[in-house]
């Protein structure tokens, strides 16, 4: 009643929210997928999903059948993690949850490094949102996660990384920059987030943590800047930034590391901002492997 195939089957509707979705990710037709989960709810004798429902709802079977799915689903990626160990990192596999902008101005690097080292490693990266890396921690489908401080304690252990800094990203053409004569200046130069009233902005979606960081400066510096575009994230913000669109509102670490191809110029702010403490993150009670210890000290280099 939980065979392998069977729960992991149950575990992509889920996630999925619909057979037919489910049905694509496996690589099955949807009604070789819905026949399974018949045939596990006729074993049970109850249903595991409400159907008139989409998404797709669990029933309070379903929760029980998925709570045990993900049980079994834990203890076989410790048992793969653990004798992964064995092979002294010449075989193997290695999931890192990341979001986007971590991955294009943080992971890159490191995992070439990483392949070079340890070829016979396969490694896989999920882009996900924070709330979906949180679960899929708490999941177990990936090794670790780089999350942000604060987590949970009873959920969550972690490994500090680094922490980041926010800065100012002006447009080289603008007047702000020119002064500078168009090239940055090293210690970034400090300026005040008052001079950005009524100056085009580009501020990120009220869902990610740096509007939150937006909204705060505006209130303390009681300035309205202009908002020209909303961006879904970080280095999407930047991007623009970089070609002339806006002001916005960046980290250090992607300052750094992000492959410009024309960057914008950096100001530290002269407001006080709080440092956002940037971790590796994996559940408390999950085996973190030998080949997520070495990639994490990479990491911190």
């Amino acid at each position: 009643m939980l065979d392998e195939h069977e729960w992991k089957y149950v575990l992509q509707a889920v996630e999925d929210g619909t057979f037919s979705a489910a049905a694509k990710h496996l690589f099955v037709s949807q009604p070789s997928l819905s026949q399974c989960i018949k045939k596990i709810e006729g074993e049970l004798g109850a249903l595991l999903f409400d159907r008139s429902q989409t998404p797709l709802q669990l029933t309070p079977a379903g929760e029980v059948y998925v709570a045990k799915a993900r049980h079994m689903q834990r203890l076989q990626q410790e048992l793969v993690r653990e004798a992964a160990d064995l092979t002294s990192l010449r075989t193997g596999s290695l999931c890192i949850g990341s979001s986007r902008t971590r991955f294009s101005c943080y992971l890159t690097r490191p995992i070439i490094e990483f392949h070079r080292r340890y070829p016979g490693i396969h490694l896989t990266v999920r882009e996900h949102s924070v709330g979906e890396l949180r679960e899929d921690v708490q999941n177990g489908n990936v090794d670790f996660a780089l999350l942000y401080e604060p987590l949970p304690d009873s959920s969550f252990d972690r490994i500090r990384l680094l922490r980041e800094r926010t800065l100012l990203a002006v447009p080289m053409s603008h007047p702000f920059a020119v002064k500078y004569g168009g090239q940055q200046v090293v210690p970034y130069p400090k300026l005040s987030f008052a001079r950005m009233h009524h100056e085009p902005f580009i501020k990120l979606l009220d869902s990610r943590r740096m509007s939150s960081v937006y909204e705060e400066l505006c209130v303390r510096t009681q300035c309205e800047p202009e908002v020209v575009f909303e961006a879904n994230s970080i280095i999407d913000a930047a991007e623009l930034c970089a070609a002339g669109m806006g002001i916005t509102l960046v980290t250090d670490m992607m300052a750094r590391n992000c492959r410009w191809q024309q960057p914008p110029f950096f100001f530290e702010l002269e407001e006080p901002t709080e440092d956002r403490q940037l971790v590796a993150a994996y559940g408390r009670q999950q085996h973190l492997s030998q080949a997520a210890r070495t990639f994490i000290e990479l990491l911190k280099r």
